[in-house]
This record gives structure tokens, C-alpha cells and sequence, in this order.
């Protein structure tokens, strides 16, 4: 190899290099604007949105995007094996755990039998295939952005990923739900969520394996 060959690769690999969150913003808006796309096209919206996003309803919506920027920097940190993700961590579950919470006074206060009637219903089938469905095109594009970092826990990192992905799905599928009672959001959300987190799981350490 010539001199100038040597010096002009040796330049190259000091050029500065995207980052991870720099990755996502390129990524993200793609893959969001697939699921919504394909959200127009085979879900729409609920005929009473607008009523609905002037309601308490209004928060199965908030809540997914609330998980989503824990869990989002959660798999950031991961990715860059200096940053401490302990507090990061704690925050998702803290967040996971105030959720659970509430779920938790309404079924004591429905019972058993109210939580059964509430998911005695079509829409959790449609919920839980739907959410995934629209969660897909997000998840590549998550993993895809953390893969340009360091995962030392490809397994952790891809299932937060899922988290994120899964989070921004159910956020976007809530505009078409019509099943508002926590009894029916909270397991029937949480459950398709972790279908897609189990998923990030499987692919991480074949993704972002470096």
C-alpha cells in the first residue's frame, strides 16, 4: 500500500461517526410513518376521537409514550457500555410499576368478574395481533439504530427495544380502540407489548452483536 493510500484510510477512520440517537432520529420517523401508514389503511381511527382524546381516554394513549421514553432511554444507555443504565432501569420500572398500580385499585374494585367481562371481548384479539402488526416496522428500525453502538447485553437491549417499539404501536393503535377501561388496556396493551419485547429479545444478540 502506498503512503497516501495508509494516510487517506487512517483519515477515514477518524471521521466522526453517527451516533446512536443520531441513528434513531433517521430511523424512527421512517418506520413511524409505515405503521401509520399502514394504521390509515387497515385500522383508522375511532369515529369519536376527537371526543375521546378530550376525555380520560386520552391516556391509553399518553401512557405507551410515557413507557416509551423510559424504555427509549433505557436502550441508549445500554448501548454505550460507560453510561450507567441503573437509574435508567429504575425509572422504567418505577414507571411500569405506578401502571400496575392503578390497574390494581380498579380490579380490586371490579373484581375478578369485572376484569373477565372486560376482556370478554373481540378487541382483545384485534388488540394483540394489531399492536405487534404495527410494532414491526418500528422494532427493525430500533435495532437497526442501536446496532451502531456497543450492547455489551444484546438480549437486555434488544428486548427494550421491543419496549419502545411496542409502546409507540400501542400508542398509535389506541387512536382506533374503543375499549377505554383500564380492566381491558392495561393487560390487554402490557401483554402485546411484551410480545414484541420477547421478540427484541431473540433478535438482539444476532443484531446487535458486535
Amino acid at each position: 500500500m502506498k503512503t497516501e493510500d495508509l494516510i487517506a484510510a487512517l483519515s477515514a477512520d477518524t471521521l466522526p461517526q453517527k451516533t446512536v440517537g443520531q441513528q434513531l432520529a433517521r430511523a424512527l420517523p421512517v418506520a413511524m410513518g409505515i405503521s401509520i401508514a399502514a394504521f390509515v389503511a387497515f385500522w383508522g381511527p375511532r369515529p369519536d376521537i376527537w371526543t375521546a382524546m378530550g376525555s380520560v381516554a386520552v391516556l391509553k394513549t399518553l401512557l405507551p409514550l410515557g413507557l416509551v421514553v423510559m424504555a427509549a432511554g433505557l436502550a441508549l444507555s445500554l448501548t454505550h457500555p460507560g453510561m450507567r443504565h441503573r437509574v435508567r432501569g429504575a425509572a422504567l420500572g418505577l414507571f411500569v410499576v405506578v401502571v400496575l398500580c392503578g390497574f390494581g385499585a380498579a380490579l380490586l374494585n371490579a373484581g375478578l368478574a369485572g376484569l373477565v367481562m372486560a376482556l370478554s371481548t373481540p378487541s382483545l384479539v384485534t388488540c394483540l395481533l394489531s399492536i405487534p402488526a404495527l410494532g414491526v416496522p418500528i422494532l427493525l428500525a430500533v435495532l437497526w439504530a442501536l446496532s451502531s453502538g456497543a450492547a455489551l447485553r444484546p438480549r437486555l437491549t434488544g428486548a427494550v427495544a421491543g419496549v419502545v417499539a411496542g409502546g409507540l404501536a400501542a400508542s398509535v393503535y389506541s387512536l382506533y380502540c374503543d375499549k377505554d377501561m383500564i380492566l381491558f388496556v392495561v393487560p390487554a396493551y402490557f401483554a402485546a407489548i411484551a410480545f414484541i419485547a420477547a421478540i427484541g429479545a431473540l433478535l438482539g444478540p444476532r443484531v446487535l452483536k458486535w
